[in-house]
């Protein structure tokens, strides 16, 4: 009996670990834990061959240890979202092919993502984001979304699943059942979405609900309570919510994840294991243990004691080992030809997809395309609103200044505003990879200050910020700092490329859904 627990309920987690080889804290996981997977961080990647050469060695692991084969799980979303950045191709964000407004774009985004992945090893993307992005103050999934209109959020969605899955890749829609009205990130505390019933249902459900008809077999969940649908708990751990409205009410039959249970909204209300058990009661297939090695091993010792002393129901766990094991039968092989990862004709997609979606927001002043004469490229971050490293997105929004510099004589990369403010330019060009930096936006207003009609902003981050500073005088949304976005958004600031990107959410008493000058 305790083995065979000790097995069932091992496959109900997924875990992180620490640096870019297989642990001790995480070979015992696999061959005392029993987990059913792995997630890959950022801190677990060095290069293209050393993922693939991980994930290999993942694999033996679980075979040695009699298991069936991990589930190898990560988020490469495009755009700011990605774990993998290097040798890989990056496709431009949610927002951006919402900007697009092709379902063909994220047919394409889903389908090269998916076999990019599959050739490192690589069979779950936590992907897509099918949240609408009804807060213009949400801090955690701006460009990270398709879009404010919940259709245009499915009808998109579901492209990028169908030409995922279909390419070997179990996709997680997430953030269930929507994450997009929240003014608070829930990696930092625990939200509260108070919309009725009805407005729920006809807004942040629908594109779940739309990609549970069309096939999706994966659904990741979100920590926010929704007084609406359960006033004590949040999605995570509500069977209201798990079962009741996914389940029952949706007719959802795939594997249902939680989203990382070290997120605040998670972590500092309820302990650990407690929270574990929760999850597992409310209907929640796969929680995604992430976090210190102790609390992961609470996790798993708290569900096993809920298995044997009947707190968890045991047919629900034969359900969700069923349903489990349909998925990996489907999706946990891997494999692909190496020499397609960030092949020249991927990366040229991903360049067309970005050409087709930077638009041009304001442009009062006829400053895009940039007039001649002496340019400076300066690079605005805000620290919030992504999971990712702040030089990782000054990097990858500078090379909208190299790219320029290829195209356009006499520019010049500034590496702060400092280096702006007391000199004299012809045209300042800003990328601004923020989301909603009070520091950001006072930097944006002295040099609109200062340089009136010559500062044209390459907004990299949320489009929402211009609502901060309505008086811009030229604005290009690029959605996002990755490589196709800048080089795209270089060559219509050179004139080379006009834009056709249209906005995919209202900037209210600015512009319209739609809008592109």
């Amino acid at each position: 009996m305790g083995t065979a627990v000790h097995d069932l309920i091992g496959q109900r987690f997924v875990v992180d670990f620490s640096g870019p080889e297989v642990t001790a804290d995480l070979e015992r996981l696999i061959r005392e834990g029993r987990v059913a997977g792995v997630i890959l961080f950022v801190k677990n990647i060095r290069s293209v061959s050393q993922v693939r050469g991980l994930t290999a060695d993942l694999q033996r692991l679980a075979a040695d240890a009699g298991l069936p084969p991990l589930l190898i799980t990560i988020d490469q979303e495009g755009g700011l979202v990605n774990r993998l950045i290097d040798g890989i191709t990056i496709f431009p964000s949610a927002m951006a092919l919402g900007a697009s407004g092709r379902a063909e774009d994220a047919a394409t985004a889903g389908r090269i993502t998916s076999m990019e992945l599959r050739a490192l090893g690589v069979n779950t993307n936590h992907a897509p984001v099918l949240d609408v992005n009804s807060n213009m103050e949400n801090p955690i999934i701006g460009i990270r979304s398709f879009g404010d209109d919940p259709a245009q959020v499915a009808r998109l969605g579901i492209a990028y699943i169908r030409a995922a899955q279909a390419a070997g890749i179990l996709t997680t829609a997430k953030h269930f059942p929507g994450h997009g009205a929240t003014p608070v990130d829930s990696h930092l505390d625990l939200p509260v979405v108070t919309k009725d019933l009805q407005r729920l249902r006809r807004e942040e459900v629908f594109p779940f609900a739309e990609a549970i008809g069309a096939g999706v077999d994966g659904i990741m969940s979100t920590h926010i309570v929704f007084p609406a649908l359960d006033a004590d708990r949040p999605a995570s751990l509500s069977p209201q919510i798990m079962t009741g409205l996914l389940r029952e009410e949706l007719g959802f039959d795939g594997v249902s994840f939680t989203d990382s249970m070290a997120m605040k909204a998670i972590a500092d209300h309820w302990p650990r294991g407690t929270a574990a058990v929760a999850a597992l009661q409310a209907g929640v297939d796969v929680v995604l243990a992430c976090g210190r090695h102790e609390a992961q091993w609470e996790s798993i010792t708290a569900a096993r004691r809920a298995a044997e002393d009947g707190t968890l129901d045991p047919a629900a766990l034969r359900s969700a080992a069923d349903r489990i094991a349909k998925v990996r039968t489907r999706y946990a092989s891997t494999g692909g030809p190496g020499n397609a990862i960030g092949s020249e004709e991927h990366r040229r997609q991903a360049q067309e997809i970005a050409d087709r979606a930077v638009t041009l927001v304001s442009n009062r002043a006829r400053r895009i395309p940039l007039p001649s004469g002496r340019t400076a490229v300066l690079t605005l971050t805000g620290d919030e609103g992504v999971d990712r490293a702040p030089d990782d997105r000054m990097a990858s929004a500078l090379r909208l200044g190299a790219e320029l510099a290829q195209l356009m004589p006499e520019v010049t990369i500034a590496g702060d505003a400092s280096q702006v403010v007391n000199h004299s330019w012809d045209n300042v060009v800003v990328a601004s990879v923020s989301w909603s930096s009070s520091r950001s936006t006072q930097t944006l207003q002295a040099l609109h200050q200062q340089f009136g009609e010559r500062l044209v902003v390459v907004g990299a981050g949320n489009p929402y910020e211009l609502l901060r500073i309505p008086g811009l005088h030229a604005y290009l949304a690029a959605y996002g700092p990755d490589p196709a976005s800048m080089r795209a958004a270089a060559k219509i600031l050179s004139g080379k490329l006009e834009p056709t990107g249209r906005l995919p959410v209202a900037l209210p008493g600015l512009y319209p859904r739609g809008h592109g000058a």
